[in-house]
């Protein structure tokens, strides 16, 4: 099965039920996943920056799970690549990301 969660919120409360929902699904024994992804827009995209309140945990999904961050999001917000950690990708346009993958069979998850 392959998931992307969809994470839009600028709060670091909202952040850390993503994150949970994600460890959740990594964690549960029963489900079979083969790529899970954590798409970033808007203001969330904070969440990736370097020095983030939860970046430690962003970067313990390496390998685990695809970060991405929305272009437009971060543009929109002067967040340089170069500030991103080290385990997230940008795609040009979160939304777009979002549809293709969907298209895709990935199962969508809205968080929180």
């Amino acid at each position: 099965m392959n998931a992307v969660f969809h994470l839009s919120s600028g709060d670091v409360s909202d952040w850390r039920h993503a994150l949970a929902n994600v460890r959740n699904l990594l964690d549960d024994d029963t489900a079979e996943t083969d790529d899970v992804v954590l798409l970033a827009n808007g203001d969330a995209v904070h969440l990736f920056v370097e020095g983030s309140p939860l970046s430690r945990a962003v970067r313990s999904l390496d390998g685990d799970v695809r970060c991405l961050g929305c272009r437009n999001s971060l543009s929109g917000r002067d967040i340089p690549h170069s500030k991103l950690l080290s385990n997230v990708d940008t795609v040009p346009a979160g939304v777009d990301e979002l549809t293709r993958l969907q298209h895709d069979g990935y199962a969508y998850l809205k968080v929180p």
